[in-house]
């Protein structure tokens, strides 16, 4: 054995034994004066105290990584970066794992504030970029791609660098921002023009430009936006030189010269175009001409020359469609109504129906409108299609009357066109809430078209349950499970939804039976599993609740591949912090909100509830103020949203800026806690007389609904304020 490891062994020994035995028997240390607890001279602020949290969030991160839980590590990364959201080695921490565990949406926000990956790795920002344009944030997706070109940027530009700005400038065109668009456009010519000086390999090129006519026209029509008439000539151009087409030339002239300021040579361009037989660019031509028009100072012809135009192309449904749309936009109903007609009869869309519910609406002709309604139904099978215009038809008594009276005189019909009335008077008095007329409807539609059941009674459902007739809408969702039609998915649909009637109409257990039915036909469903947590919790059966709810996160927490689980889960969490704050167990619930802001960090609600809760308990308030201003400012019109940020404010003592909040509060939503609120920060406002009142208010509305306790709390502070 070496010296050294003599030594290593010799202190070894004295730390194991000879320490211990001395620490036992010594006597405590004597010092000459009494030792003092250390009291900082400032207290740190609240930004100080977050950057410290950030850094035991970032500790506690690196350790789950080191364990291999990487999951875990993602939310810590995710919450270091909310108390401290310039800390770049934490954002990079997440935009590497939310790659690894397949979580692209974790990745976003991260993505956006790395700086410093902007000198380094190009990858991951684009791959964030193409996820972005695929959710169709492009903004965000251009703001990512920006910032891969500043990575190991090229001159000349590479092939790597001319694909991000192929990339870019379509992005920018999406946003209409052509100047910026038309510049990286630009580039990509250069490049497209001399591929070896830019290293552009054949395979590339030819995947760049794709349908080559088609691209150079979108290149042409961008730079033409941006007011680069030469640069757009030349792309049109190379569009002819690739697939020549006399009317795409024509309509092409006509546009460059519209954009020169010669606007009669441009007609005369278009009509060009027009004359052109096989011409076929779409809506752009028409709308090309409606400008044209207008800047001329002649938009009283618009409509003369679209009818001239429909005689020459009778079938250009797309024309069609514009006409019949500025006759109806006109009032010229005798015109719109007969187009619409036949090109819904050809090429139907939501649209046509629409507009033909609308025109005879406008005329008082309610047999026009049930025949619609049957064609729909025939066609759809419901009346979804029809959208607004069908609240027109609701809140039209004779309309309503008219259609069930159709729908009641085909009940003993056989073809289908009667089939259709019958189903679409039950649906209409279903939205009508004519309940009692729909029950007949409903019976013989589904008789005559049983194949057509299981939409009816789930519609038929809804609507019941809509309308608090929650018994009558577990017999109709009970009726389509037991159906022997009915599959297995369909019947735990039905069950799902019989669960949350049986339950809303007092029946707890067999609401209980039908959501654990639910489980039992699809396991593997987040959503069916929180009916069960829910009616627990809707029972106020809180243990049992908590534990149901506990149990849906342990088991579908990682199923994040799928968004019914995640949207579950996240509403779990937001469950499970209500009833923690209902049991006074704050931590526990500040917990489950950090948990859903690490994965949602702009999730309104979380927000929103955090800094009330934060507000509540007067700790954190510049950062629960903060949270509640987004929260406000996603949904300025949510009363809940407004309350918090006024009791944030009023906590951090802006009596004045709190008052004009909750009054905002009051009128969105007049919940006694709001009024309660506002008559606090009334008081302190120096507004004696309308905080008593207020509180009065409250407190009226408290013992209304039967809550007394809560009501002699406000009459206390009535009372000790006079």
């Amino acid at each position: 054995m070496t010296d050294r490891s003599l030594l290593r062994v010799s202190l070894w020994l004295a730390a194991v034994l000879i320490v211990p035995a001395v620490l036992r028997s010594a006597e405590p240390p004597q010092f000459d004066e009494p030792l003092e607890v250390f009291q900082p001279r400032q207290a740190a602020s609240e930004a100080e105290q977050d950057r410290a949290q950030a850094l035991v969030y970032y500790g506690m991160a690196r350790e789950a990584e080191g364990r291999n839980e990487f999951q875990q590590a993602l939310r810590w990364y995710q919450r270091t970066l909310r108390y401290d959201p310039s800390c770049e080695p934490a954002a990079r921490s997440v935009l590497r794992l939310a790659l690894r565990l397949k979580r692209p949406d974790w990745a976003i926000d991260a993505a956006l504030k790395i700086s410093e990956c902007k000198k380094n790795d190009r990858l991951p920002l684009r791959y964030m970029a193409i996820y972005l344009s695929q959710q169709g944030r492009w903004k965000d997706a251009i703001e990512l791609y920006e910032g891969c070109l500043g990575v190991r940027p090229h001159d000349p530009a590479v092939e790597e660098d001319v694909q991000l700005m192929m990339e870019m400038a379509r992005l920018c065109y999406l946003v209409e921002d052509n100047q910026k668009a038309a510049a990286y456009f630009k580039e990509v010519l250069k490049a497209l023009e001399a591929p070896r000086e830019h290293h552009l390999s054949p395979k590339v090129r030819r995947e760049l430009l794709g349908n080559e006519a088609e691209t150079y026209q979108s290149i042409g029509n961008c730079l033409l936006a941006a007011g680069d008439v030469e640069a757009a000539k030349s792309a049109f151009q190379k569009a002819e030189e690739a697939s020549p087409d006399v009317a795409r030339v024509a309509f092409n002239a006509a546009a460059v010269e519209k954009h020169s300021g010669r606007l009669e040579e441009a007609l005369r361009k278009l009509d060009s175009y027009f004359d052109t037989p096989g011409g076929n660019l779409g809506i752009a031509p028409y709308a090309l001409l409606e400008e044209i028009l207008n800047q001329l100072g002649r938009g009283d012809e618009l409509l003369t020359r679209l009818a001239a135009l429909r005689d020459k192309r009778p079938n250009d449904d797309k024309l069609g469609y514009l006409l019949a749309e500025k006759w109806f936009e006109a009032e010229q109903y005798d015109r719109a109504a007969p187009l619409y007609t036949a090109l819904s009869s050809k090429t139907p869309t939501s649209t046509a129906y629409q507009r033909l519910v609308e025109i005879a609406m406008a005329r008082a002709d309610y047999e026009k409108v049930a025949d619609v309604l049957s064609t729909v139904v025939e066609k759809t099978g419901s009346l979804d299609a029809l959208d607004e215009g069908l609240d027109r038809v609701v809140a039209s008594d004779d309309a309503v009357e008219s259609v069930l009276a159709r729908g009641e005189k085909a009940t003993k019909g056989t073809t289908k066109k009667e089939q259709s009335s019958v189903q679409a008077a039950a649906l209409l008095a279903l939205r009508a809430e004519r309940f009692d007329a729909a029950k007949p409807l409903v019976n013989t539609a589904i008789a005559a078209m049983p194949d057509r059941a299981q939409n009816l009674l789930l519609t038929w459902g809804l609507d019941l349950l809509d309308a608090d007739r929650f018994k009558e809408a577990a017999d109709a969702f009970r009726r389509g499970a037991e159906r022997e039609d009915t599959g297995k998915e369909l019947s735990a649909v039905f069950q799902y939804y019989l669960a949350a009637a049986l339950e809303l109409d007092g029946q707890t257990e067999a609401a209980l039976e039908a959501a654990r039915k639910t489980v039992e036909l699809q396991e593997d469903s987040a959503p069916f599993h929180a009916r069960v947590a829910w009616v627990l919790f809707h029972a106020d059966r809180k243990a049992e609740s908590l534990a149901a709810y506990r149990d849906l996160i342990d088991r579908f927490d990682d199923d994040y591949e799928s968004e019914q689980s995640c949207v579950a889960v996240r509403q779990a969490r937001m469950v499970l912090s209500s009833l923690c704050v209902s049991e006074d167990r704050v931590k526990e619930a500040v917990e489950w909100l950090e948990q859903v802001l690490d994965e949602y960090p702009e999730n309104p609600g979380a927000l929103n509830d955090l800094g009330y809760l934060w507000a509540d308990e007067n700790q954190h308030l510049d950062r629960a103020y903060r949270m509640v201003q987004q929260a406000v400012e996603s949904d300025p019109e949510n009363g809940a949203y407004r309350d918090s940020l006024g009791w944030v404010l009023y906590r951090r003592g802006q009596f004045d800026e709190a008052v004009s909040e909750l009054e905002k509060a009051v009128e969105l939503e007049p919940d006694p806690v709001v009024l309660d609120h506002l008559g606090d920060a009334y008081w302190k406002a120096n507004q004696q007389e309308k905080a008593r009142a207020t509180w009065d208010r409250a407190a009226a509305e408290l013992e209304a609904n039967g809550e007394y306790d809560d009501a002699a709390e406000i009459r206390e502070k009535i009372t000790g304020a006079k």
